[in-house]
């Protein structure tokens, strides 16, 4: 009976290990895999990095990441709830929080961002965005959008799309922008600048 349960117990052990290339016996029970967060803190501080990906990685506290140089950043599906812009990582250029629960107002001031091309909100819970930095492109479709303000500069794609709560009057300027994509707000009608709207008002 002793054999038998010593042949079974050698077999278990046997099966959670392996044979390596040069006949060595290895162990297969390793470590936990470290979450992307922990692995990207591991590095040095003053790493330049061009991109860095935290999407899926179950985060739900906004991490400090001000110390880090990372042009590219991806935080999307995760489940944050807050935007603190003092913890972005500088040199930024891109960054994608879609996919989050991140509500009301989201705000960019000027020069928190300078080097902030692409922003991509979409899949939140957001109310209002105020974005003072040049944009190139700004992505916040699926939110409860009800006022949006930034700088135009140099944006040439927005996408404001099923934001069930948005009017047609914005407080933007639709003509400046290349390419604005908004399915599913205020039932098609025509957006409506604050141009628009106040020379429509001494006209009448």
């Amino acid at each position: 009976m002793k054999k038998i349960l010593f042949l079974i117990l050698m077999q278990s052990f046997l099966l959670s290990c392996k044979i390596d290339n040069k006949g060595r016996l290895n162990v297969t029970d390793s470590p936990k895999k470290l979450a992307k967060l922990e692995g990207l803190l591991l590095l040095a501080q003053d790493s330049i990095i061009d991109t860095y990906d935290l999407s899926n990685d179950s985060i739900r506290l906004f991490p400090d990441l001000s110390k880090y140089k990372i042009k590219s950043l991806n935080l999307s599906y995760n489940l944050l709830d807050t935007f603190i812009v003092g913890f972005l990582p500088q040199k930024l250029e891109k960054l994608n929080l879609s996919h989050n629960q991140i509500h009301g107002d989201l705000t960019i001031g000027e020069n928190s961002m300078p080097n902030l091309k692409e922003l991509d909100v979409s899949y939140n819970k957001l109310e209002s965005l105020d974005i003072l930095e040049s944009l190139f492109r700004i992505i916040a479709s699926y939110n409860d959008l009800t006022d949006i303000q930034f700088k135009h500069g140099n944006i040439y794609y927005l996408d404001i799309s099923y934001n069930i709560h948005l009017s047609n009057h914005v407080g933007f300027y639709p003509a400046e922008i290349d390419t604005i994509i908004r399915e599913g707000v205020a039932d098609g009608k025509p957006l409506v600048s604050p141009l628009d709207f106040w020379s429509t008002i001494v006209i009448e």
